[in-house]
């Protein structure tokens, strides 16, 4: 069920993304890096607040987790609310970007940029865009050490290739939320 909702939030997204055209969507996406630096700069501050707001469901010696090894078990609440901060920042600022981006539909498209192939382009983008959010969403999930949250993740092989196997931003969040915050 899982995997049949990401498909078609990643369809739809490919459909708005062709609609909007290449400029919009070279403009969210230029939003969307903007909005990873400034997250991954500024990330761990917010992750100590939130430790002291966020509950955290602590994990037991039976507890399982499909995404990370066990000796990182016990130290899965500084890889979440690392992964929380950083989603959070991120969702800031690419709202703000968001919002900008309304006056970006007053800028006429050249004829040339409204070609089928800049179109196909630009539901490319938005496909990235959206897989980047619902992956950084999944990816912080998968820090929960609850097995029905486990479970239901690790039953789907889309989410656990989107969560471990994604070229480029699945060794970015690891980077950033695992091995900048607990040093392995």
């Amino acid at each position: 069920m899982l995997t049949f909702l990401i498909l078609l939030i990643l369809a739809w997204s490919f459909y708005i993304g062709y609609a909007r055209g290449i400029i919009l969507q070279s403009y969210y996406f230029l939003v969307t890096l903007v909005a990873l630096l400034i997250a991954g700069g500024s990330y761990k501050g917010l992750a100590k607040v939130l430790s002291l707001w966020v509950p955290f469901s602590s994990p037991t010696r039976q507890s399982v987790n499909y995404f990370y090894a066990n000796r990182y078990l016990f130290q899965l609440d500084d890889i979440f609310y690392a992964g929380l901060a950083y989603v959070l920042i991120f969702a800031m600022i690419y709202l703000i970007g968001r919002v900008i981006g309304i006056f970006m539909h007053l800028v006429s498209q050249p004829e040339k940029l409204e070609d089928r192939k800049y179109q196909i382009g630009a539901g490319v983008i938005a496909v990235v865009i959206t897989l980047l959010v619902i992956q950084m969403g999944l990816t912080v999930l998968s820090t929960v050490p609850m097995a029905s949250i486990q479970n239901r993740l690790n039953a789907s092989g889309l989410i656990r290739f989107i969560i471990l196997h994604t070229p480029i931003s699945s060794s970015l969040f690891h980077n950033l939320w695992v091995t900048a915050i607990i040093g392995a």
